[in-house]
């Protein structure tokens, strides 16, 4: 879909609200007006927004700042709650807690949380969360991360709405096998972007990462790619509002 000329953006991967400290040059800590601003500055229409890592149990404290943007920001941003799945029962509260607030996902980071996917104290979590028909958006590389281990978490949950970030190559396999699971772009490069459209055109949707990465950037690996306008179009926008709609 076109909008004044140009293809419209969604964006599947934005940051927002306090963070733990990283490393001392990037301060990715950021505000909604901040955000919207951001967006705005970049074209895009609207974006998924979701808590930045913190240490310590301070999730439902950032999850209920992800919430207010939202009520704030209704016309732009999409709130996914976070929760680290080491707490248990407290994890899986908080993600009722998030769906009573209104989140319609749940953001999972197995690097930074430290756990495995497809470990068995976590199908608890995984089911509650397939159960209430929320999203996931789950960080992916290596270690811990590996998209292999997600694709063992999809075997018992096949109708999981799943976006895996930062397209590599072992997510491929996993998004051509599930109809409900999806790559995003953030942090990827042309070639793989390329390679990805050969097989899964229809299960990649753009993601910035913002703040962590540059807007511009981020958009110009979609741009530079040697695919058609209508594949850039699903991947800027369409394949996001089908996953949203459905």
């Amino acid at each position: 879909m076109k909008r004044g000329g140009k293809i419209e953006i969604y964006d599947a991967h934005v940051h927002l609200g306090p963070s733990g400290p990283w490393v001392p040059y990037v301060k990715p800590g950021v505000d909604a007006s901040t955000v919207v601003q951001a967006m705005d500055d970049a074209e895009v229409s609207k974006a998924i927004v979701l808590p930045n890592p913190v240490p310590g149990d301070r999730y439902p404290e950032l999850n209920d700042i992800i919430a207010q943007a939202v009520e704030e920001y209704p016309e732009k941003l999409i709130g996914f709650g976070r929760v680290d799945p080491r707490r248990g029962d407290e994890a899986v509260e908080e993600i009722y807690r998030c769906k009573e607030k209104g989140l319609v996902g749940i953001k999972l980071h197995p690097f930074v949380e430290t756990y495995r996917p497809d470990h068995q104290d976590f199908a608890r979590l995984f089911d509650v969360i397939y159960e209430e028909d929320l999203m996931i958006l789950t960080h992916t590389g290596g270690g811990f991360a590996s998209a292999g281990y997600m694709r063992k978490v999809l075997e018992e949950r096949e109708e999981m709405k799943v976006i895996l970030g930062h397209l590599n190559e072992g997510c491929i396999s996993v998004v051509k096998k599930y109809d409900n699971v999806y790559v995003d772009t953030s942090g990827s490069r042309v070639y793989m972007l390329e390679h990805a459209c050969e097989s899964i055109p229809e299960g990649i949707v753009f993601g910035s990462d913002y703040p962590y990465l540059n807007y511009q950037v981020q958009k110009t690996v979609v741009d530079a790619a040697d695919i058609s306008d209508s594949l850039k179009d699903m991947i800027f926008s369409s394949n996001l509002k089908k996953l949203l709609k459905g």
